[in-house]
């Protein structure tokens, strides 16, 4: 809770815990942390903050400058709220703000209250905000406001997700869903 962290050759806050099996919560929870320029040895999939297995939170938290993803969660019952992240994914492509997905069993996560801005695009698929990536599902995003950012929202495949009352703003394609491993 309410830490600077900056200049991190890796990610910054890990939390793990609970019981995936009785969907236990853990109740760990990463609040009011200012955490910037990290990812600066390993360069991909070092999030500002990741959360995995049951009812782990991240809130209050400021992110930004780094050049792939920013927040990340696996698991059930995660709560990601008023957060402000801006200015990543700055040397990607086909990447989010937040980004989880591969397992139809992570359900219960709440998106929301979030401000997400001013991400650059990517070369070839571009980047998004809330990337709900190979069949994410039973996921709740809700009442962010998401700002210059080119993708702004991607639902790929998955069901039972709720994306409603999120403001978009200057995002050239706002919500994207596809119908990915149907077959």
């Amino acid at each position: 809770q309410s830490c600077d962290l900056y200049n991190l050759g890796i990610g910054g806050i890990s939390l793990s815990g609970g019981d995936r099996r009785t969907l236990t919560p853990a109740g760990h929870y990463a609040d009011n942390n200012h955490i910037h320029h990290f990812a600066q040895l390993v360069f991909t999939y070092q999030n500002a903050i990741r959360l995995s297995g049951v009812g782990c939170r991240m809130t209050h938290n400021l992110v930004h400058d780094t050049i792939h993803e920013a927040l990340n969660y696996s698991g059930n019952d995660h709560l990601v709220e008023f957060n402000e992240v801006y200015n990543v994914c700055l040397e990607a492509d086909d990447s989010g703000i937040i980004h989880q997905g591969r397992d139809w069993t992570w359900r219960g996560n709440v998106i929301r209250y979030n401000f997400f801005h001013d991400i650059v695009a990517g070369h070839a698929v571009s980047n998004m905000g809330v990337y709900l990536d190979d069949m994410e599902s039973g996921v709740e995003v809700f009442g962010n406001v998401l700002y210059r950012i080119p993708r702004a929202i991607l639902v790929g495949g998955g069901r039972d997700n709720l994306v409603c009352n999120n403001l978009i703003v200057d995002c050239p394609i706002p919500v994207s869903i596809d119908n990915r491993l149907m077959n």
